[in-house]
């Protein structure tokens, strides 16, 4: 990708962003779900105990998880439609035929959606920030996780704006986005988990990086479970659930990029 300030359809997209007059009611969202969980748990909390470490781990948790999971969903979602939603408002026609090509568009439309949800993931940082202070998981441990959040959003959008090249409908395109998000957290694991307890020639540690290792949110588990028990850390299932979003996020923008060539007005 070239300089992502000179592409034309990403400045449009960010644009139409900013003059999107309820996309604040996402911030909200982001923040107020955090906020009432955590105080929920405050006034659960054993008062005669010191509650900022429980309070830090719980802290922790909910950020890295609960929006970790709504991030890869919002992203997935809003990426979904950018080339479908064009057809529909027939102004594809116009953006095919313009002296841009289509891995330009493209690539406009998956930095429209990066930047999305980006700007959803850095909402939680200052939760990161208190959950730190108050005796949860140390910082740069938690800002790793949080890049790992973000890596996993960042592929489902890509992966999302190719079944928005290739359908027609941002209905079907919403429809085949599910089914893949379900094959891929669903599916995939519950298969892996068969063959692991059914096959005893089948490698376990094979099935586990196949079906668990490369999960949108397994590798912040891992993060997790390093930073509250100090067990050894094995980097090996970090790199490759990398290598598989990667894969995927490649295999989106070719979808959409092949998506735009098979217009023809």
């Amino acid at each position: 990708m070239s300089n992502p300030f000179s592409n034309p359809v990403f400045m449009l997209d960010i644009r139409s962003r900013v003059r999107e007059r309820r996309l604040w009611i996402l911030a909200v969202f982001f923040v107020l779900t955090p906020l009432a969980l955590s105080l929920i748990a405050l006034m659960l909390n054993d008062p005669s105990k010191n509650p900022f470490p429980s309070m830090g781990a719980v802290l922790s948790g909910f950020a890295l998880f609960s929006h970790g999971a709504l991030l890869v969903l919002m992203s997935a979602l809003g990426a979904a439609q950018r080339i479908s939603q064009e057809r529909e408002r027939r102004t594809l026609p116009a953006l095919v035929n313009s002296p841009l090509s289509p891995r330009c568009i493209a690539d406009g439309k998956l930095l429209g959606a990066w930047a999305f949800t980006l700007w959803l993931a850095f909402l939680t940082l200052p939760f990161l920030a208190v959950a730190s202070l108050w005796g949860g998981m140390s910082f740069p441990a938690l800002l790793v996780a949080w890049l790992f959040n973000v890596a996993a959003a960042l592929a489902a959008a890509s992966l999302a704006l190719g079944l928005s090249g290739l359908f027609g409908r941002s209905l079907s395109a919403y429809l085949a986005t599910g089914a893949v998000l379900f094959l891929w957290c669903a599916v995939v694991p519950a298969v892996g988990g068969l063959l692991m307890a059914e096959t005893a020639a089948f490698d376990g540690r094979v099935a586990l990086a196949l079906s668990f290792q490369h999960l949108p949110l397994a590798p912040q588990v891992m993060m997790f479970g390093w930073a509250m028990s100090n067990e050894p850390l094995d980097i090996w299932p970090f790199v490759w659930a990398l290598f598989v979003w990667v894969l995927l996020a490649l295999a989106g923008r070719f979808l959409a990029i092949r998506g735009l060539h098979r217009e023809v007005y």
